[in-house]
């Protein structure tokens, strides 16, 4: 998405789009931590073996194919 302006405040990253609307978006300092929080809460198993690119990766399966 392209913003005409943005900014980050703490843990959050609000934009405001070239069509005038607006976006918030949370942002993690740990990304495996809140694909963990997202797999939970889709009800996703996650294997213990899988790093942060096959767990991200699995995950939008996941969800695309639900």
């Amino acid at each position: 998405m392209a913003y005409k302006k943005s900014a980050i405040s703490g843990e959050y990253m609000i934009g405001v789009l070239e069509s005038g609307g607006i976006e918030v978006y949370r942002v993690y300092d740990n990304v495996k931590g809140a694909l963990r929080e997202v797999s939970e809460k889709e009800g996703f198993e996650i294997n213990p073996e899988w790093n942060t690119r096959q767990l991200g990766a699995k995950l939008i399966d996941f969800i695309n194919n639900k």
